[in-house]
């Protein structure tokens, strides 16, 4: 029996003590703020560029690695992109169904996949990198931050120096 004068809150619903505080913002940290600002960014790029294509940065971004090589294998593909195999797999999936990769047998070893760009994934992707350059260049100017190619380097050294095997935190297992 409840008692008088008390009231039963239903359940999941959160409500204020009276007279409570208000939790403070966490202290900026710089590793959570690029983590964020990345996939901001990312969302960014696929609300403006990406989804007119139907694509999402994944997808564009392993299309973009497997054009820029010609012809690679997805291991190297997904560690480049630093996606899951599995993840990978989905990706090329899309990707092959909509006719821009083709996966073929390695022309050595045919236990082994290569992937290939098509003519028409080769054209999209150079079409989107440009949309993309574009997008990226209208963010550098208006933020202030460091050149493009100075970040990029400072980002990309960050990134080898944590990749799996590599660096100091590097462990020699892969992904």
């Amino acid at each position: 029996m409840a008692r008088s004068g008390t009231a039963r809150r239903p359940s999941g619903i959160y409500r204020l003590p009276i007279g409570g505080h208000t939790a403070r913002p966490p202290e900026p940290d710089m590793l959570a703020c690029l983590c964020r600002t990345a996939n901001t960014v990312r969302a960014y790029l696929e609300r403006t560029v990406l989804r007119e294509a139907g694509l999402t940065w994944t997808t564009y971004d392993v299309l973009v690695l497997v054009c820029a090589r010609d012809v690679a294998e997805p291991p190297v593909i997904a560690a480049e992109a630093g996606v899951a195999r599995a993840t990978l797999t989905n990706a090329l999936a899309l990707l092959g169904d909509r006719g821009l990769v083709r996966r073929e047998q390695h022309e050595h070893d045919l236990r082994r996949v290569v992937v290939r760009p098509t003519q028409a994934g080769s054209s999209l992707a150079g079409m989107l990198r440009r949309q993309v350059g574009a997008r990226r260049a209208e963010l550098f100017r208006s933020a202030a931050i460091p050149s493009e190619d100075d970040l990029a380097a400072a980002l990309g050294a960050l990134a080898d120096q944590i990749k799996p095997g590599v660096g100091p935190a590097g462990n020699g297992r892969a992904r």
